[in-house]
């Protein structure tokens, strides 16, 4: 959890905020020019300044039409719009949260000003990466989260993308691959505008994506060998996440090619990258792989690891992945595990 996460409390002060957008902008007056520009100019430069004077007093207190104006057009304080960030991104740690947690989490933060700003977007996404681990539908939430996704950042309309298509594949191919290739070109973007460390993570999630039915022979006879190449595009010196997902898909591909040994060395690269990286729910993925590439007692307790991490997880979607005896029993086909 990001130092100072505080899920009781929202830390927020509109006279900072206004005082922030100043300092960054020049002036009052610029920022209502601003602000008047974001609303199509149906408001004078001097009522926005009037607004945000107003706006300034109001401490801590509900900031009103002005508060939403504002948070509309310039989004939240760097600090909150980095923890709302963190709570939709599939590849921080906020998934290695059990679920009952990461839910109470996103309902202390989905109020205002929060709940007001465009980075609601996350919270939407955070939401419905939850209902995915509990096997439910997240399309109503997705939906949401593409009505707010014109005016969000790129790293949010890349995660939206990747969590449409995992969420639609079994149901709606043609949904599923749109969004991926929505996906692909902010990825691909030269210019995409994300962090280094979120496209490196975001690259190889897309990558996976578009692996998994290669593999699976969803389109026809698995294509192992188109596959590989495509995992191979991931950098192996990224970040730990990336690691971890290219050490995987290296390893069940390999698998899958018959070459068992080189899939239980990248089985046990991603152990260790996840272990570095402190992810509950990477690793557990990995010693799934490595449960596959060992036999014996290695892998019946590389097994009992994996479910033992997706059961505190409170992830059922992993569970059922790593449990063959709940996978038989249950009335819906297993979800793929992300």
């Amino acid at each position: 959890m990001p130092p100072g996460h505080d899920p009781g409390h929202v830390a927020f002060d509109w006279d900072d905020l206004v005082a922030h957008l100043i300092e960054t902008h020049g002036t009052l007056a610029r920022v209502a020019e601003i602000v008047t520009a974001d609303l199509g100019f149906e408001i004078a430069v001097e009522s926005a300044e009037r607004g945000l004077r107003r706006l300034r007093d109001r401490g801590a207190q509900d900031g009103g039409d002005w508060g939403q104006r504002v948070l509309r057009c310039f989004g939240l304080p760097t600090a909150l719009g980095d923890r709302v960030r963190w709570m939709g991104q599939y590849h921080t740690r906020f998934v290695d949260l059990p679920a009952s947690l990461g839910a109470e989490l996103v309902r202390a933060w989905d109020r205002p000003p929060v709940s007001e700003a465009r980075e609601r977007i996350w919270l939407l996404l955070a939401r419905a990466n939850l209902v995915l681990r509990r096997r439910e539908d997240a399309r109503p939430l997705l939906q949401q989260a593409a009505l707010a996704a014109p005016n969000a950042e790129p790293a949010a309309q890349a995660e939206l993308a990747l969590v449409e298509c995992f969420a639609l594949l079994r149901d709606d191919r043609a949904a599923a691959d749109a969004a991926l290739a929505r996906a692909g070109a902010l990825l691909e973007a030269p210019d995409h505008g994300m962090s280094a460390h979120d496209h490196a993570c975001l690259f190889a999630r897309w990558i996976d994506q578009v692996a998994y039915p290669l593999n699976k022979g969803l389109d026809g006879p698995p294509d192992h060998a188109a596959a590989l190449d495509l995992y191979r595009r991931i950098p192996a010196d990224g970040p730990l996440f990336a690691r971890c997902r290219r050490a995987n898909g290296l390893g069940w591909t390999l698998l899958k090619l018959g070459d068992r040994a080189a899939a239980e060395r990248h089985a046990r690269d991603g152990v260790e990258a996840a272990g570095d990286s402190g992810s509950l729910r990477l690793r557990a993925m990995a010693l799934n792989l490595l449960a596959r590439t060992v036999s014996g007692d290695e892998a019946a307790r590389a097994r009992a690891r994996a479910l033992a991490i997706a059961q505190h997880l409170e992830d059922e979607a992993l569970a059922v992945r790593f449990d063959w005896t709940t996978r038989r029993a249950s009335a819906r086909p297993a979800a793929r595990s992300r």
